[in-house]
């Protein structure tokens, strides 16, 4: 049997494809926590045009374009839209047995990705609790695996997005494009958008036959038969209809090849001038908090030097350098990285920003880029343990922070104390993220001066994050009740407990309140 060679328009398409998953693979992934940046921002009361520069561009560019040209983003640049035509296909390959949903049916499922968005942006956003966050997203689990380097972390297959994501592939294979159609909240926004695209597929019906292939052949199961004018906007400019109509009834102008590869230009062009509004917006940034912030903060604590730290990102390992100068962190620069550019340069230039202004080491993660952000603050804070004050009489990075934070707090404490207990060391236990965390708390002249953590059930990577920030809080104001770091509130909360336990005192663990900044890693 002869087999049928892609008309140049299919093969436009598949090139376009293709090179968008390979160049920016969580395109939609950016697009969508973009949009979430700018709500959050605007509710917050945080919103700023030079700030939110990357976001306001590729947000206000890509729906412009949409309702202009129509959703060729869904149909060309979307690499899990590419993921789910690629299932369809396997599923033609291995012939399997498809049955059509009822034109009712289908219409009722699409729209729950418009109930998914309402519900995103009201409970998610809005109220802030924590909806498929970290490795619960299959956006997220995605991303990691559209490289080589994401592979060998087979751990990210041990998930709930591991298998949200199967699930959708395996809807995939019997019903095309099964996640656009029903489930994408990013394609109910860009439906919205294309409603009044002026970019418009026309097929006459008087010069229609009965053949119906148009509808066929549609990507989203619209009934185009009936239509003389394509513009619903389930319609992702697949462009199917025009490739398949046998009697070339069905067109478009400009010409369809030619407004994909506009559009799609245009698209691109926006998520690059974005990504350099960023860079110039956060360089300015950088300069301003940095000549601040001998002004936020009175001593440095810190031995003068360069260090360099490393801890796991997105896709690998981000190792960092560190430079203090006269107790403070002064520079940052990352070294190396196995992240995505795209989501790791947006990550680096807040999070190392925030770092340098508040001399704290944990900080809001970006949105979008929750591992990467994660990645710069492990690095920095690995590679800050050895530059603690009095780091070489101290047990343990915990411990060289404790004792340089007993100095600060002994100073403004009076002779006493605030500890009501006699001289000497104190064991407790707390529950953590996973089970028992246990510490010893030393006590001299009324003032907490150690705190050691014997034991913990936590995963070192979020309990480490947790570990120094808050033994240097709970020292430094003489009580365990302090804030809890961003992306590890239950190991947070742990250590807080367990000193509170070993010092008598009533501790109540504060909910954790991830959704906001990241919970327990999230993209």
């Amino acid at each position: 049997m002869q087999q049928i060679k892609p008309s140049p328009l299919k093969l436009i398409r598949r090139i376009i494809q293709t090179a968008a998953f390979f160049l920016f693979p969580g395109l939609f992934i950016t697009m969508f926590s973009a949009i979430k940046t700018l709500y959050m921002a605007i509710i917050d009361g945080t919103f700023h045009i030079t700030a939110q520069a990357n976001e306001l561009i590729l947000v206000l560019s890509m729906l412009l374009i949409t309702a202009l040209m129509g959703r060729f983003f869904c149909g060309f640049l979307c690499s899990f839209g590419t993921m789910g035509d690629f299932f369809w296909v396997v599923g033609k390959r291995l012939k399997l047995r498809r049955r059509n949903l009822s034109r009712r049916m289908d219409q009722a499922l699409k729209s729950l990705k418009y109930i998914l968005l309402i519900g995103i942006v009201l409970i998610g956003w809005t109220l802030g609790v924590s909806l498929l966050s970290g490795t619960a997203n299959p956006w997220t689990i995605f991303g990691m695996l559209t490289s080589v380097a994401g592979w060998p972390n087979l751990t990210a297959w041990v998930s709930v997005g591991a298998l949200l994501l199967i699930l959708i592939m395996a809807g995939s294979l019997y019903i095309e494009r099964f996640f656009c159609r029903y489930l994408c909240p990013l394609g109910a926004v860009f439906a919205v958008a294309s409603k009044v695209r002026l970019f418009k597929i026309r097929k006459p019906a008087q010069h229609c036959g009965n053949c119906q292939a148009c509808t066929k052949q549609c990507s989203m199961g619209i009934p185009l038969y009936g239509m003389n004018v394509i513009s619903d906007g389930e319609c992702i400019d697949c462009m199917n209809c025009v490739d398949v109509c046998p009697r070339g009834n069905v067109k478009a102008n400009p010409k369809p090849a030619l407004a994909a590869v506009v559009a799609v230009a245009a698209m691109s062009g926006a998520y690059f001038a974005g990504t350099i509004a960023s860079s110039a917006a956060a360089e300015q940034t950088t300069v301003i908090e940095t000549a601040s912030r001998t002004t936020s903060v009175t001593a440095g604590q810190y031995i003068d030097g360069i260090y360099t730290g490393s801890a796991s990102g997105f896709r690998g390992t981000t190792k960092t350098q560190v430079t203090v100068s006269g107790g403070f962190i002064t520079d940052i620069s990352v070294l190396s990285t196995d992240d995505d550019a795209s989501f790791f340069n947006r990550a680096e230039r807040s999070v190392t920003a925030q770092i340098l202004s508040t001399q704290s080491l944990s900080v809001d993660t970006v949105s979008g880029a929750t591992f990467s952000s994660y990645a710069i603050m492990d690095a920095v804070t690995d590679a800050l343990k050895s530059a603690l004050v009095n780091a070489g009489t101290a047990e343990g990075s915990a411990a060289q922070v404790g004792v340089n934070s007993a100095e600060t707090a002994s100073s403004i404490q009076t002779e006493q104390g605030l500890i009501a207990l006699e001289d000497g060391t104190y064991t407790g236990s707390g529950s953590g993220y996973r089970g028992e965390t246990s510490v010893s708390v030393t006590v001299e002249n009324g003032c907490i001066t150690s705190v050691k953590v014997t034991n913990t059930s936590d995963d070192e990577r979020f309990f480490s994050r947790a570990e120094t920030t808050i033994i240097n809080e709970i020292i430094s104001g003489q009580t365990p009740d302090v804030d809890a770091v961003s992306g590890a509130t239950c190991s947070s909360n742990g250590i807080m407990e367990a000193v509170a336990n070993a010092l008598g005192i009533e501790f109540t663990a504060a909910a954790p309140a991830e959704s906001r900044h990241g919970g327990h890693g999230r993209r």
